[in-house]
Parts: structure tokens; C-alpha cells; sequence
């Protein structure tokens, strides 16, 4: 019988399939075995950045040493990253298998994107905290990428006091995706997976997040570890950690493009297309005035680096404090303010029809103290920022606080009346305790407001453990559905931005992290739609992620201000989100008697 002769072709072949099954046996793990495009995508993740980490001599990867490319300006303020050693698992031959079976069709959401199983074995000794994007392939603007840091083990440091809030990481990681031509800043909310190693304090952990990117540019992530060991949360009269950063290796490779063909809705050429902004809390992003192709005059004056603020799905216009008095004397007439000095600086610049530290101010330059950050000892004709309660009328000439009795409920015609309670959150900072007023009742005495805007976060992140938050936020909400009924409007304000920094206040330092305040912010964003989400309406007026997306660079200047303040040109573009939702958008008001009643039921006496 004639044996036949194999060909070169079969040979070939053959030989690939030895190569593939022997890596299958000395690398894979069982549960990998079942998706072959997925294993591609696994091990291509690591394979793109090794092309300019790694490069093979005599069998071994080495790292080269190219730092981080820091020509674009911000980008300088993220720590640069050389000479750290992360091995890269051989993925040669699946060049051969792409001829043989053709390219893989790439995921883009996180969670379609297996993890590779080497992740889990990085440690620290050899291998750098790192940034992934698994799926770096141009992608249409409004779509997104997955973004991935991988932090490896790394050995118990003498302190272990510290713990996470519950949920929360034990890493505090600041990164961004920024735009390399219009340097636009989209964070990166990093979340755990779902990995029982995550929740181990000095195992390998691993986070992720779909990043969407809305304007047409090129991005790298940039950023750096904050904090480790979960020293980003000092609870509980904790003292705050010393702000060292850790940098995170970012490969050349690491970039992703965001391309639009001519549809999108988030093009700036489309902008003054959009619908006017009637949510407080519509994402955005900041754009330099150099960039704008329209008339700046159209939308609100840009902060101190000319940089605007423009929403992705709906456009701000420009209110003047006069067109807002208006509004307010039309739709709000009565509205009550609950908040500390950052409350105080918003309403500083609508009592004084926004001359209070302006370009055209007459009593104030806008680089003194007071307007960068602290204006609590300056005289202010029309408030007095010492009193706890002020009620203040406002009209088309301004604001003025009322210094005699009189029936508050009662609001003269073609002016808004706004009751402020001054307070430390609920924080036992408060002098007297904040619940005092609650307990002698609001509403009888200052009326029934269209709305009801309650400021939290910056004290209570600062002096209040999580679990007496959660007790006075408990007593808050009680006090809230007894006062007001589904007639008045909930808004609530999220508390300042803050990175880049710990507070070392001598005697009584601040327990800030920008992880911390957020988890705060989010608390209490929870507990009230969770509360009266079915029978009020509710608005978030996110002033934090205003600050969140200016660049790293920016956000650094408020390391100069010890309270945490925004400077009065951040205030004022503050200012414009609140006044477009409120006045783009509103019913007008039904007197208090043709409104649904709320509960009046009595506070048990230990609130």
C-alpha cells in the first residue's frame, strides 16, 4: 500500500495546532478553554502594550524605557512611571491564527471582555499598578471604552486601621481619559469586579469601567493612586494620610479614538441645536473659548482659564441676575436654603445681581481672598453671613435680608423671598444644634416654599463618622416629610469637589478624600430619592462633577484654599446650572391650599 506524502500546506498546519495545544496545556486554565475569540481578546489586551514595553532578547522581556509622553499641557501633573519591570505572557502565534481563521470581533462593554487569569498573579515587587484598554479600537462618539487598573498584591503596611466604606474599594485611584487636541477631561469611575480578591486588602485588585466618550478626539488615560489600605476614608476620628501619590503605568499604546461621522448630537457645531438644560445635574465637559465655533456671548461666561461649560444634551444660556429675579418672582416665590459658605457664595452673587467678585465689580477684584476662597469676615451690605437664619427678599434690583418681624409667609408682589438656615451640615459643629429649628417647625413659621434646596457633604464628610451620618441623615429625612408636602420641590446640592490633597488643619484636621465626598454625596442622593422619589420631585444640582472634569491642572489650584471653596468664577457658572434648570423649565406655582397635604405627623420626641 503507497503512503501518501504530506504537504507542505498540511505540515504547516500541523504545526500550528501543536504550537496552540501545547499552550493550551501550560497556560490556560479549564474555564478559558470554551471561547477561542474571547482568549484572543484576553491575551491581545497586554500584547498591544507590549509592543512598545517589552521587546523579546534571548527568550526574555525586559521594559524599555520610554517615560510617560507629557507634552500636553495637564498631562504634566500625573506622575511619570520608568524603569518598572511587568512581564507579558508570549502571544506570538496568534498572528498565525488570525490568518486561519480571521480577526476576532472585539467587545466593547467591560463586562463582555474576559479578565486575564495573569492579572491575578501581579505583584508588586515585579509589576507596576497599570492602566488596560482591552477594546482600544476607534469607536464612534456616545460610545465607550473599557478602561481597567490593575493594582497588584502588595504586602500589609504596619497600620490596618483604616477600612473601606461598605461597597467601596481599598484603592483610591484618580484617572481620566483625556482628549490629546481639545485636552477634554471624562472621569473614570472605576468599580470593583466581581472578584472575591477585591475585597482582600493585600490581595492583586482589579477595577473597571465603561468610559463613554462624547467628543471627537484622541484619548489616553491619565492618572494616579491616591491611596492605598483604604487611607482615602480617615472615619471615625482617623487622622488624614499623607497625600503621596502612586503612579500608574500608562503603555504608548494606551489610547483610543473617538471618531464622528457627521450624526452626532454632541457635535460643538451642533450645540446651539440642543434643547435648553433643565436638569441641575446634565453632564458635560469644558471647552476653551479658542475652540467654540459660535459666539461665546451665547453661553455662560468661562472661569479664569477661559474654559466654558457646555452640557452634552442640552444647552445653558447665559440668565441674567435680573431675568432670574424675574423668574424666581414668577414660578418660585418662596424657597427655603439649607447650607453652609459654599451655599453663601451662590447667593452672594444672586442678592448683588452677580456683581459680587466680577470683572465689573465695584467692591471687590476678582483675585482677592474673598473671591479665590475664603469671604467670611468680609462685610456684606446685603446679609450678614454670621446669623443662622436670614430671610431675604429679592427682586429685579437686588436682594436685601429683612431686619424687622414681620409675617414671612406673606412674599410682597414681583419678589421671590428665600429663607436661609446657615448650617454645618448635620455635623455636631452646629451651634446650636441644627435640629432646633426643625423641632420649633419651618413651615408655620416661613410658609410652604415652590422649593426646598438642602446643601450636604463638605461638613459631614469632614467631621462625621459614616455611621452618625446615617442617624442625623434618618432624623433629616423625618424632619423633611413632615415639613413639606409633594407641592414643594426638593433640591438637593452635592457638596465641592475634592482631590489632589489631605487637610492637615492643626487641632481638628478635615477627614476630606475626593473617594470619601463622593461616597457622601451619593449617600445622601440615595437616601432622598429612596425617601420621596414616588411623591416629590427631586433635582440634583451636582456641583461636584462640574469641578471633577476641569482639567487635573485646574484642580489643583483649590489645594490653596483650606475650605475647600470654588473661586467666584466657578461660583458663578455654579450659579448658571441652577438658574437654567429652575427657569428653562418650571409650572407655574399652585397656591398652598389647592396642593396635596403632606404628613403631619409628630416627631417621636429622641429626634
Amino acid at each position: 500500500m503507497t503512503l501518501l506524502r504530506p504537504s507542505k500546506r498540511m505540515l504547516a498546519l500541523v504545526a500550528v495546532v501543536v504550537v496552540v495545544c501545547i499552550h493550551i496545556v501550560f497556560y490556560w486554565k479549564p474555564a478559558e478553554l470554551h471561547d477561542v475569540d474571547g482568549m484572543h481578546r484576553v491575551d491581545d489586551e497586554l500584547h498591544r502594550a507590549g509592543d512598545e514595553l517589552h521587546r523579546v532578547d534571548d527568550g526574555l522581556h525586559r521594559v524599555t524605557d520610554r517615560p510617560h509622553d507629557d507634552t500636553n499641557g495637564p498631562h504634566t501633573e500625573f506622575p511619570s512611571l520608568i524603569h518598572h519591570h511587568m512581564p507579558i505572557p508570549l502571544s506570538s502565534h496568534w498572528s498565525l491564527l488570525d490568518k486561519l481563521f480571521g480577526p476576532p470581533t472585539l467587545a466593547t462593554k467591560c463586562h463582555d471582555i474576559p479578565i486575564p487569569s495573569y492579572y491575578w498573579t501581579a505583584k508588586d515587587a515585579f509589576t507596576p499598578a497599570f492602566v488596560a484598554l482591552p477594546n482600544a479600537q476607534p469607536i464612534q462618539v456616545g460610545s465607550t471604552v473599557c478602561v481597567r487598573v490593575i493594582v497588584p498584591a502588595k504586602p500589609q503596611r504596619a497600620s490596618v486601621v483604616y477600612t473601606p466604606m461598605p461597597d467601596t474599594p481599598w484603592d483610591s485611584i484618580l484617572i481620566d481619559m483625556v482628549g490629546t487636541t481639545n485636552n477634554v477631561s471624562v472621569p473614570v469611575r472605576l468599580q470593583m469586579t466581581n472578584d472575591v480578591r477585591n475585597t482582600r486588602r493585600d490581595d492583586v485588585h482589579v477595577y473597571e469601567a465603561d468610559v463613554e466618550l462624547r467628543d471627537a478626539d484622541e484619548y489616553r488615560p491619565r492618572g494616579y493612586i491616591e491611596f492605598r489600605d483604604a487611607e482615602w476614608n480617615p472615619d471615625g476620628g482617623l487622622l488624614p494620610v499623607d497625600y503621596v501619590p502612586e503612579p500608574l503605568y500608562v503603555p504608548e499604546s494606551a489610547r483610543v479614538e473617538a471618531v464622528d461621522d457627521g450624526s452626532s448630537m454632541y457635535s460643538l457645531d451642533r450645540y446651539l441645536e440642543l434643547p435648553l438644560c433643565t436638569d441641575p445635574a446634565a453632564e458635560g465637559r469644558w471647552i476653551h473659548t479658542d475652540m467654540l465655533p459660535f459666539d461665546p456671548h451665547l453661553v455662560p461666561e468661562p472661569e479664569n482659564h477661559n474654559l466654558v461649560w457646555l452640557p452634552y444634551t442640552c444647552r445653558l444660556q447665559r440668565i441674567t441676575y435680573t431675568d432670574f429675579a424675574s423668574c424666581l418672582a414668577t414660578a418660585y416665590p418662596l424657597m427655603h436654603w439649607y447650607g453652609d459658605s459654599n451655599l453663601r457664595r451662590s447667593l452672594k452673587k444672586i442678592v448683588s445681581m452677580g456683581d459680587w467678585c466680577s470683572f465689573n465689580s465695584t467692591s471687590n477684584a476678582t483675585e482677592t481672598r474673598s473671591c479665590l476662597c475664603e469671604d467670611y469676615q468680609d462685610p456684606f451690605m446685603p446679609f450678614d453671613a454670621r446669623y443662622r437664619e436670614l430671610i431675604i427678599d429679592i427682586d429685579q434690583t437686588g436682594g436685601q435680608a429683612l431686619m424687622q418681624p414681620t409675617e414671612f409667609a406673606l412674599v410682597p408682589d414681583n419678589t421671590a423671598r428665600v429663607y436661609l438656615h446657615k448650617w454645618e451640615g448635620l455635623s455636631t459643629r452646629n451651634k446650636p444644634a441644627w435640629t432646633q429649628g426643625f423641632d420649633a417647625r419651618i413651615t408655620p413659621r416661613y410658609g410652604n416654599p415652590q422649593v426646598a434646596l438642602i446643601s450636604l457633604t463638605n461638613w459631614d464628610a469632614a467631621f462625621s463618622s459614616r455611621a452618625y451620618f446615617a442617624v442625623e441623615m434618618q432624623k433629616l429625612l423625618d424632619y423633611v416629610q413632615v415639613e413639606y408636602s409633594n407641592y414643594t420641590q426638593l433640591y438637593i446640592r452635592t457638596g465641592q469637589y475634592y482631590c489632589c490633597r489631605t487637610d492637615q488643619t492643626p487641632n481638628a484636621p478635615r477627614a476630606y478624600s475626593r473617594l470619601r465626598n463622593a461616597y457622601f454625596d451619593q449617600y445622601v442622593i440615595d437616601a432622598f430619592r429612596e425617601r420621596f422619589g414616588h411623591s416629590h420631585v427631586i433635582r440634583i444640582w451636582n456641583v461636584a462633577q462640574v469641578s471633577e472634569r476641569l482639567p487635573l491642572s485646574v484642580r489643583k489650584e483649590t489645594v490653596k484654599c483650606p475650605a475647600n471653596h470654588a473661586r467666584a468664577e466657578v461660583v458663578e457658572i455654579e450659579n448658571q446650572i441652577l438658574m437654567n434648570a429652575m427657569c428653562n423649565y418650571f409650572e407655574p406655582y399652585v397656591p398652598m391650599e389647592q396642593a396635596s397635604v403632606g404628613e403631619e405627623d409628630d416627631l417621636e420626641t429622641d429626634q
